[in-house]
């Protein structure tokens, strides 16, 4: 199964084309930068922010600080 065929399942559900560029990236990564997602995914880093702001308040992911730097991570889906 591509990742063409999971994005579309992921907009499907009612995330925007980003937003299930960015989740799906984040899944492969474990945990990155807004900066480390922008540059593998080839989106702009505004955007790249956006989708992960959304996807936080979606409850789809978190972050932690790291110094000057935010961490994402996928939520776990099980935790309530």
């Amino acid at each position: 199964m591509g990742s063409g065929f999971k994005e579309e399942i992921l907009e499907d559900l009612g995330l925007s084309k980003n937003e299930a560029r960015v989740y799906l990236t984040l899944l492969e990564m474990g945990s990155a930068t807004s900066w480390e997602i922008s540059r593998r995914i080839k989106i702009h880093r505004t955007n790249t922010y956006d989708a992960l702001n959304r996807l936080v308040k979606k409850g789809l992911v978190s972050y932690i600080n790291r110094g000057e730097k935010k961490l994402y991570e996928i939520l776990d889906p099980s935790q309530p």
